[in-house]
């Protein structure tokens, strides 16, 4: 069956925002502030402005190149250019129109492994500090006309997304990340399955990350319901595609 790629959480979650309007009213551009505030550093460093501006490389393309390093490095095995080009590419469509390069040049090969470096570096101290090891791509349940889809990586409880930006991570990486502990909270109210208690946001570019404790977060931003109520509106919400 063909995916329709309007389905799949992450662009429920990232272009859909008037669902998190009703859903998270509290979600406003001062709490998105607050919480990164509480961003932490990583022990290693972040990529050089000079040497993202010198590439020419689509920057989206760049990161899911440097995806691609980081889940080699991840994996134990050595960077092969041509096959992390292949995997970049192949992820890229899922989303946009691709644009492909006739050849990689040194100075994106530099980037692109500085950046997996970092990915590897700080989901590795993510779990020994956790002391769970790494998935990757874990799932992501879906709901009602919502397809199913995976996310970044995961350590036991703990969900991680990666985001490459050259700011703050902005209002779409946390509606995208609770969309993904909501599929879960609901997976595990008709399934009995985990849901997950934490979320990470990580941008391996400026070497920092943000961690929700999911609970305290939607203390935050649910104005006043329980996961329950928010499930039951959910529901409802998307039961009739009222989601403009």
């Amino acid at each position: 069956m063909t995916r329709n790629p309007a389905n799949d959480p992450r662009t429920v979650a990232r272009n859909i925002p008037g669902v998190f309007d009703s859903l998270f009213p509290q979600l406003t551009p001062s709490v998105v502030a607050h919480f990164n505030r509480t961003a932490q550093l990583a022990r290693c460093a972040p990529i050089p402005t000079e040497m993202m501006k010198e590439s020419k490389l689509h920057k989206a393309m760049l990161f899911e190149l440097a995806f691609a390093v980081g889940e080699k490095l991840l994996a134990g095995n050595n960077i092969d250019w041509d096959d992390c080009l292949r995997i970049a590419i192949v992820r890229q469509k899922r989303y946009f129109d691709a644009q492909v390069p006739n050849e990689l040049a040194k100075l994106d090969q530099q980037v692109a492994e500085m950046t997996g470096r970092n990915i590897a570096a700080m989901i590795n101290d993510l779990s020994a500090e956790r002391g769970h090891p790494i998935r990757l791509a874990p799932a992501v349940p879906g709901f009602q006309w919502i397809s199913s889809g995976h996310g970044d990586f995961a350590m036991g409880p703990t969900l991680i997304e990666v985001k490459c930006s050259s700011g703050n991570f902005a209002a779409p990486d946390y509606r995208q990340i609770v969309m993904y502990w909501l599929l879960s909270f609901a997976a595990s109210v008709e399934s009995n399955r985990a849901e997950w208690s934490e979320g990470v946001l990580l941008n391996p570019r400026s070497a920092k990350y943000v961690v929700l404790k999911f609970d305290d977060f939607l203390r935050v931003i649910s104005g006043g319901r329980t996961k329950v109520e928010i499930l039951q509106l959910f529901s409802s919400m998307v039961g009739t595609r009222d989601v403009s």
